[in-house]
């Protein structure tokens, strides 16, 4: 049980920070369009060279002087670590005969997740894939076991998520067939109805294409099961390097469904029908972004073509490209429609947060679900959002996620003829959800457009003005920032702290017009919200700019860091986590020059004087006294450039003195998504909260006051 006890804040300890210098190249850099800008630290992108490597450790032994001398880090991680480990459990999925379901499944105690199988109904629970008895830095990426429950492919990775190799295993005898698949990096995988061979995505083999293109033409290829046989490419875009493909295989088994992305502004839709290999357009060529699901004779379409804010279309499988609108465009952003036992799933964002209506098949609304509370049902997996609503349209079982900012991600069953979810998997992670609140308000950002924000926080705290704050938001990719669960928020309400969540421009919180309004040279559209968010907080009593801690991760951390330089009066605090930094060469790194399509080119004048012009990495000004800022690292990251936070820090602690400390986390062994164990989450969140406690002056409590 939480003991509620108030307290006051201190004034921040007087840790001497001292960090090594860092030689400085003169003379270096680059020139764009006859402007030229220096790149003095450019040495650091070689992450292997000696050099680097001693750097990096000079860095991080003066961050963990800081970090691991914080009052109370005991009691941190034993709050992160009850908000952590809580069993984990998905819905069964039916694969072969006589019942047989396989499922998601991790104790409190264990560091990953397993695949489980049940050879028949209320048969007990078999281990099929154990990642935990692999090294610790190994990762069980995906699993899909094949229709008829005998095989089960599964991504197997080292380091984070990127570079997954498919194996194949025999359930049976638990011994992994000797099937080699072709190209790199896999994913994406999908069953021929028969079991006979497999649908997956990668990128070409090494020598197929030069090696600078390696990260690009990204295609579908099948797998023909015990063939020595290289696979064969089926589908793959020929034009346009930087697209990427995902594949799905249709409930009636006639057809696999490709999409082909170009990041997530846009994609297409190609269906191939199986008993033939015809390509058949559904989506192509409409700058939109569509989901295509097979039902029966017909093709259910999502699409946000002249609908911002989405709509439903059906067609029939005879002439898939003439569309009829089934649930029209409304005020509520319609994010996924999913059918199930007969009706349509629709999941709709209002105002953020997720609502559930079922509507007919001829799309009739029939009710809306009650959910437990203001939470999120879908999921974006950075290949556009995934339904948390599923099941089968000729079955009656429906699933649906649910989660909140103090509810950790659950499972419930829907019964449609009793109108009731019913909690199948309900987990407990230490926090009362009853005890704290969670509200909307609404402000105004520098040019008038009305922004939300959640803000959340424990029920019986005061208003006093002083109240730490942990703020973040994203504002890009049309990622919308919705209410999820985390250990380190779950810690940080413990500590009496409010969670602070803004909706800014360039996500995807009310459609594609909101995404597009922080797109390109309209980028300062989220910088000014977020500024603003902070500047609110203030304003309406609810803290000071010291007792504000900006928090970003990604693109995220892009944001908190052009913010920080930008008005650095705003915050007492940033925390900038695996961020893009330097946004004058970032399209050089693999799989990024794509986003071009989001951020603008620097090969193009215009666009190149704007992103000059926030960059951080370019932006940094010895007359400002910029706050306190940790940068963390992942140095595995294949998404951002893992140098670009070296360089950044190297460029503050030299030409920034005023401000600061400045401090480099680097996370070692782990992808642009954490750590890959438990073990290795929780430590970095108590790095983070370590790192709040003593930059806002918050006393961290010991483990009994935690309590649960």
């Amino acid at each position: 049980m939480l003991v509620r006890k108030e307290r006051h804040l201190m004034v921040r300890p007087t840790l001497p920070v001292k960090v090594p210098p860092t030689r400085r190249v003169s003379g270096g850099g680059y020139t764009l369009h006859g402007r030229h800008y220096e790149d003095p630290y450019v040495w650091l992108e070689r992450l292997d060279d000696g050099e680097t490597v001693d750097w990096i450790a000079a860095q991080e032994a003066v961050t963990r002087t800081v970090l691991d001398s914080v009052p109370g880090r005991d009691g941190l991680r034993a709050a992160v670590t009850r908000s952590t480990r809580y069993a984990r459990l998905s819905p069964p999925i039916p694969a072969g005969r006589n019942g047989r379901t396989f499922h998601w499944q991790a104790d409190a105690d264990d560091e990953k997740s397993a695949l489980m199988m049940r050879r028949s109904t209320g048969a007990p629970a078999e281990t099929v894939v154990d990642p935990g008895a692999w090294p610790a830095g190994d990762v069980l990426v995906f699993a899909e076991p094949s229709p008829d429950g005998t095989l089960v492919a599964f991504g197997r990775a080292s380091g984070g998520t990127h570079d997954a190799v498919i194996h194949i295993l025999d359930v049976e005898t638990g011994q992994l067939l000797p099937d080699r698949l072709r190209g790199t990096d896999h994913g994406s995988v999908a069953w021929r109805p028969d079991s006979s061979s497999l649908f997956y995505t990668a990128y070409p083999e090494p020598g197929e294409v030069p090696a600078d293109e390696q990260a690009y033409w990204h295609a579908v290829y099948e797998h023909r099961i015990g063939s020595d046989t290289p696979a064969r490419e089926v589908f793959g875009d020929d034009r346009d390097k930087d697209h990427w493909c995902t594949v799905d295989t249709s409930e009636c088994g006639r057809y696999a469904v490709i999409t082909v992305w170009d990041f997530v502004h846009a994609n297409d839709v190609t269906l191939l029908r199986l008993t033939d290999d015809e390509l058949i357009p559904v989506a192509t060529g409409m700058r939109s972004v569509n989901q295509v699901q097979v039902i029966d004779d017909s093709v259910l379409v999502w699409t946000d073509r002249d609908a911002p804010r989405g709509r439903l279309c059906t067609a029939p499988l005879t002439d898939p490209t003439s569309w009829r609108t089934l649930l029209p465009e409304g005020p509520d952003i319609l994010q996924t429609v999913t059918g199930i036992g007969g009706r349509l799933y629709a999941v709709y964002s209002h105002a953020a947060s997720h609502r559930v209506a079922v509507h007919a098949e001829d799309g009739t609304h029939l009710r809306d679900l009650a959910l437990p509370g203001l939470g999120s049902i879908n999921r974006n997996e950075g290949v556009g959002v995934v339904s948390g609503v599923t099941g089968s349209w000729h079955g009656d079982d429906v699933w649906v996620a649910f989660t909140s900012f103090v509810q950790p991600p659950s499972v419930y069953k829907y019964d449609y003829a009793q109108d009731r979810l019913e909690p199948y998997h309900v987990p407990d992670a230490g926090l009362d959800p009853a005890a704290y609140t969670t509200q909307q308000v609404w402000y105004e950002s520098a040019d008038g457009t009305p922004v939300s924000m959640f803000l959340i926080y424990r029920t019986d705290l005061p208003r006093d003005g002083q109240r730490p704050i942990r703020l973040s938001g994203y504002g890009g990719f049309n990622i919308s920032v919705e209410p999820r669960f985390s250990a380190v928020n779950a810690a940080w309400l413990q500590l009496g702290g409010v969670l602070a969540h803004a909706n800014i421009r360039g996500g995807g919180e009310y459609g594609r017009t909101w995404h597009e309004a922080a797109i390109g040279m309209r980028r300062q559209n989220a910088f000014d919200d977020y500024i603003t968010a902070a500047r609110h907080l203030v304003a309406t009593g609810w803290t000071t700019p010291e007792r504000i801690a900006s928090r970003g991760n990604s693109n995220g951390g892009l944001l908190v860091a052009v913010t920080a330089l930008q008005a650095p009066d705003a915050f007492g605090a940033v925390y900038c986590r695996a961020p893009l930094l330097d946004m004058l060469r970032f399209p050089t790194f693999p799989n990024l020059s794509g986003t071009t399509v989001e951020y603008g080119s620097p090969d193009d004048p215009d666009e190149c004087a704007y992103l000059a012009a926030y960059s951080p990495y370019h932006n940094v000004r010895p007359d400002r006294r910029y706050p306190v800022i940790a940068i963390a690292t992942a140095l595995n990251d294949r998404t951002v450039p893992p140098y670009d936070p070296l360089k950044m820090i190297a460029a503050l602690q030299a030409a920034a003195p005023q401000g600061g400390p400045y401090l480099l986390v680097p996370l070692r062994d782990s992808g642009h998504g954490g750590g890959t164990t438990l073990s290795a989450l929780i430590e970095q969140d108590v790095d983070e909260l370590s790192f709040l406690c003593w930059t806002l002056g918050i006393p961290a409590q010991p483990a009994e006051m935690i309590g649960g």
